[in-house]
């Protein structure tokens, strides 16, 4: 006997019953695996169906502000999106009541009850909304277009301002919440920058339109509830004019088939839900081989070890140990995971065959009237089903509707989860014209998600002016040290001191701006070359075009920036949208015409190599030295793809402009920069293993010395 399901406790410390075992069945190559669900209670679908449509006052107050945001934006389209809406939700309904009326007029127009003036009007009527129906769609997406564009205006400056201030630590854990945001159930837990901040890796600029989904979805709900309501209540009304017992049948007939509809199942499993993986080692290898074929990020290396040709042969032999094995996947409408046959039969039968039951139940009743009438029946039952399908599919519920509107909002008051501090920074009491001075004091981090420190407590003290060389393998933790001066990140446990001073105290838009960067990995904008090289620049520095070829030419970047087709204003990246942007900006079949009328507007993405790239990363830097009042330089790795005779050109670029600021160096290749540094750090597994002078540390004969020799014989 199984044990009895127990009843939850609200005690700590109950150990909760097992999850009952997974129900699996074999589609093909696939495996499907979903949950063998409790017979459903109605008390707590009850709950659920509350819990759903239950809206708090924070989220309704964020609805109504949003909706009156809208309205003022576009008051006169507002209204009319609204009244066409609910227009064509009544549509359907007043269809089916001008026809019932016509039947009537048949079945009593030979008793001489009808009324031809309710005839006309039921005929006017009918073809009324026949007319005005497809007004109101073109309204709609005319009035659509017009409010989109209008929100993107209102909220997406807003949106960007708010964008600005979001830290490193919120920004690094925009995809962590991704694959289960739906299965939570606590608002609080949404307020992250993937769920309020549009097109976070998810979507493109045109589609992006704050504020857009909450008016579709609540018009959407509008529209589904109230043609739902008015279809019953035309139902309701045509039936109950019926004498009995021909009312009770027909009452039947009404509910049979919109309940059939609403209690078949999707698919096979029955559930909402359900996945599905392969384990079929033919198939997985068949898969890789396909990519290796048709990917041409492969292409060169397979040619380059003469795999390429045996790829056809290695592909067949692989689909022949599949034989006949089905590789569709397992997705609802696959024959494999349809619902039950009889379920079709039921939704069938309910829709088809009420007129022969009425024959049958009701035989001195039929008349052509009452045939009329009964396919009258059948069409208003058959909207009537799929209006509560799309009610139950497609309609979101009024708590989600009101939460897009609390999260746009949040979006808008976002603030840095990392406190700025108001001390302004340099302070000309307090700093040094020759540099900046840092000092770690016992400083540790360590990242969300990971179970050990990068940093370990390291205590540093740098002072102005100075030339810092910081070494070590990879994964040693400098990276990181030089992400808390910037405070892209506060440290777990310590103190970071700037001029003597608490760096949590100082505006770190202050700080960041006496700093000039290189870092690790170039990233280049999708800008122009010139605005690549300026971005970085205070909104008051405009650099003329001779000062522009300057950085360019202290990065190194002049000769490959002249052999681009437009030089300084050449595109990078380019980010225009063609067409709709799903297909290369095409739709549908195009003719040749087409395609090179496309081609001669398109932009040509530029082919950066990486040491072209770092080079046009540190003539934005030496643009920013030049223009801006910098008391830190940092480079960061920032020479790693160029060669060793740019790599010294480039550095010694920066030494020159050395004066007055402090200088932190991290690189592999340090050999000939040792005896310039004033202080030399190595560091190993997050934390400072070494400190002080070339000569120093070799005497030491420690992890330096170790690298350094490992260094000397290529140098």
């Amino acid at each position: 006997m199984p044990d009895e399901k127990k009843l939850p406790s609200c005690n700590t410390g109950v150990v909760p019953p097992p999850d009952p075992p997974l129900r699996i069945m074999k589609q093909g190559v696939y495996v499907v695996a979903y949950e063998n669900l409790s017979p459903p209670c109605w008390t707590s679908n009850i709950r659920v169906w509350t819990e759903q449509y239950f809206v708090s006052l924070t989220h309704l107050s964020c609805a109504r502000r949003l909706l009156r945001e809208i309205f003022l934006l576009a008051p006169g389209l507002l209204i009319g999106y609204i009244c066409a809406t609910l227009w064509l939700s009544i549509s359907d309904a007043l269809v089916l009541f001008c026809l019932g009326s016509i039947f009537n007029f048949v079945e009593n127009g030979s008793t001489g009850l009808a009324s031809q003036e309710l005839l006309n009007i039921a005929i006017k009527g009918g073809f009324f909304c026949a007319i005005f129906g497809p007004a109101c769609n073109r309204f709609l997406g005319y009035a659509n277009d017009i409010i989109n564009s209008r929100l993107k205006a209102h909220f997406l400056p807003q949106l960007v301002e708010a964008s600005v201030r979001v830290d490193m630590y919120s920004t690094q854990g925009m995809a962590l919440r991704i694959d289960f945001l739906t299965d939570m159930h606590d608002d609080t837990i949404f307020l992250d920058c993937y769920t309020i901040f549009p097109g976070t890796g998810r979507g493109h600029f045109p589609s992006d339109i704050p504020g857009a989904s909450f008016l579709q979805d609540l018009c959407r709900i509008l529209r589904t509830t109230v043609a739902l309501w008015s279809q019953v209540a035309v139902l309701m009304y045509a039936v109950l004019r019926k004498p009995s017992p021909e009312r009770e049948v027909l009452f039947l007939f009404c509910i049979s088939h919109p309940l059939v509809r609403w209690l078949a199942p999707s698919n096979v499993t029955a559930t909402q839900g359900y996945i599905f993986y392969t384990l079929s080692v033919p198939f997985k290898r068949m898969r890789s081989l396909y990519n290796l074929a048709f990917s041409s990020q492969y292409r060169e290396e397979l040619v380059l070890n003469g795999a390429v040709n045996s790829i056809p042969s290695e592909y067949r032999k692989v689909a022949k140990q599949l034989d006949n094995e089905i590789v569709t996947e397992p997705v609802p409408w696959a024959s494999g995971l349809c619902r039950r046959w009889y379920w079709d039969f039921l939704v069938n039968l309910t829709l088809d065959l009420p007129l022969v039951v009425y024959a049958l139940v009701l035989p001195y009743r039929l008349s052509p009237s009452s045939v009329l009438f009964i396919a009258l029946l059948q069409q208003a039952t058959n909207k009537l089903s799929r209006s509560i399908g799309e009610y139950g599919m497609n309609c979101t519920p009024i708590k989600s509707v009101c939460l897009k509107a609390k999260w746009l909002y949040d979006a808008i008051s976002y603030e840095s989860k990392i406190p700025n501090g108001s001390s302004p920074y340099p302070d000309p009491s307090q700093g040094s014209s020759d540099g900046m001075t840092i000092s770690f004091r016992q400083v540790s981090l360590r990242y969300d998600k990971c179970n050990n420190n990068a940093l370990e407590n390291v205590s540093v003290d740098i002072a102005a002016g100075q030339l810092v060389l910081v070494v070590g393998t990879n994964g040693s933790g400098k990276s990181s040290l030089l992400k808390l001066i910037a405070r892209l990140c506060d440290p777990t446990e310590g103190e970071i001191l700037i001029d003597d001073n608490l760096l949590s105290t100082y505006n770190s838009d202050n700080v960041r701006a006496s700093m000039a960067f290189l870092p690790q990995l170039p990233l280049l904008f999708p800008m122009s070359v010139k605005e690549n090289i300026c971005l970085g620049l205070m909104p008051l520095v405009q650099p003329n075009n001779k000062q522009i070829q300057e950085a360019a030419k202290m990065g190194g970047c002049t000769r490959w920036i002249s052999r681009l087709q437009n030089g300084y204003d050449t595109q990078l990246k380019p980010t225009y949208d063609i067409g709709n942007g799903w297909n290369e900006g095409t739709y549908g079949v195009i003719s040749a015409r087409l395609r090179k009328e496309l081609a001669r507007h398109e932009k040509q993405t530029v082919t950066i190599s990486g040491g072209e790239k770092q080079r046009l990363v540190a003539a934005r830097t030496f643009m920013r030295i030049n223009h801006a009042d910098i008391k830190l330089i940092v480079i960061d790795e920032g020479m790693s793809a160029l060669d060793v005779v740019t790599e010294h050109d480039i550095l010694s670029e920066f030494c020159r402009l050395r004066r007055g600021k402090t200088m932190i160096l991290v690189t592999h290749r340090f050999h000939h920069l040792v005896k310039e540094a004033d202080q030399i750090i190595c560091m190993k597994e997050g934390s400072v293993v070494e400190l002080g002078k070339h000569s120093h540390l070799m005497e030491n004969d420690g992890e330096y010395a170790k690298l350094y020799n490992a260094q000397a014989p290529s140098a």
